[in-house]
């Protein structure tokens, strides 16, 4: 999230350029409507609980209300993160959620910049226990809020599944519309939320490059396509260098048991043809056998000095996965201590500062 002091003045956003192709024109991109919407509200905007003060009331946070679901009954939602709603775990039903958030307006309190009313949120679970989502949903207050998300449009009611090399995009509070592709799946590391705690996260994907910043919490990422597919949601990232962290959407959407709500309708295959395409077509063999052989020595490679997080990327050879180990600080004795390969797997050593929550 981004966190501002309440006695400062407006929060300042940073429009990042676009990277790659994108389903929209560059000429197209708005970094000025995020912040304050007119009624009823795109999406991929600045957002949060009107309740998401800290340090004594000094301290305020914004993230991004990402996109619109549904539950069996058809009442809709918004979703975005557990630390965006849900204050991490303090929410309690009813309490209005506001566009924009606190951040971007000097921490104010203003009930009328309501768009919905905080519903359910999965818990997140400090210390040792694994977590799989920050996520939480807001019943949308009718007329408030569309389904479109902003410099993106509608989403597909459909998902798909992470995959390497697989292009992506996103719109959030902090860095606009951005472009990038996926990187890494199946990444497990300690994520950071400030006050020290910290929370370890299983199975998520990784995306490389400057695709989000503080804030950005809570968007929606999608395939690049006409009607884009949702494929995530981001939720941490790093700054060296950077990297974006998110949750899988379909374990988002099974664990709030709701869906998407769709405004277009994708063309299925495409999005998995350019991935494969991008990683020389990695078979899932392989990609099954280097999960499996990480599984079996993470305890080892997590004792690498430094290691924050391990997670499954693209070798140097066509069609070859390999082993990703993420380091707090690139050292002398983390690099000695690293394995060049693990049962025929090669591992890679990447710096990033370690993960925290935006």
């Amino acid at each position: 999230m981004i966190i501002r002091y309440g006695t400062l003045g407006a929060a300042v956003t940073v429009c990042m350029l676009a990277i790659g192709a994108a389903s929209m024109p560059a000429a197209a991109i708005n970094c000025t409507e995020q912040f304050t919407q007119t009624r009823p509200i795109d999406l991929g905007v600045s957002g949060g609980n009107i309740n998401g003060f800290f340090n004594h009331n000094t301290e305020c946070a914004s993230g991004t209300l990402g996109s619109l679901v549904m539950n069996a009954n058809g009442t809709k939602f918004i979703l975005s993160n557990n630390h965006v709603l849900a204050d991490i775990n303090k929410a309690t039903k009813g309490q209005l959620i506001v566009q924009p958030g606190l951040a971007d307006i000097n921490c104010q309190k203003i009930r009328s910049d309501a768009v919905a009313t905080f519903s359910t949120f999965v818990p997140l679970l400090f210390g040792g226990p694994q977590n799989t989502v920050d996520a939480a949903i807001a019943k949308v207050i009718p007329g408030d809020v569309n389904a479109d998300i902003l410099n993106i449009g509608p989403v597909a009611s459909t998902v798909v599944a992470p995959s390497l090399g697989l292009p992506v995009e996103k719109m959030g509070d902090a860095s606009c519309f951005t472009t990038g592709m996926i990187s890494a799946v199946g990444a497990h590391g300690m994520v950071s939320y400030g006050g020290g705690k910290k929370a370890k996260f299983v199975n998520q994907i990784v995306i490389d490059g400057n695709f989000s910043s503080a804030g950005d919490s809570g968007s929606l990422i999608v395939t690049q396509d006409a009607c884009p597919q949702a494929v995530g949601l981001l939720f941490a990232g790093s700054v060296l260098p950077a990297q974006t962290i998110a949750n899988p959407i379909s374990v988002v959407l099974r664990k709030l048991k709701v869906s998407m709500v769709g405004g277009c309708t994708a063309a299925m295959a495409a999005p998995q043809a350019v991935a494969e395409s991008a990683n020389s077509a990695m078979s899932k063999e392989a990609m099954d056998s280097a999960t499996g052989v990480r599984d079996r020595h993470e305890d080892e490679l997590m004792n690498i000095p430094g290691a924050v997080g391990t997670a499954i990327g693209i070798g140097d050879q066509p069609g070859q996965p390999a082993i990703v180990v993420y380091l707090k600080k690139m050292t002398p004795e983390a690099q000695y201590a690293a394995p060049k390969t693990v049962e025929g797997v090669p591992v890679k050593l990447i710096e990033n500062g370690g993960f925290v929550a935006y």
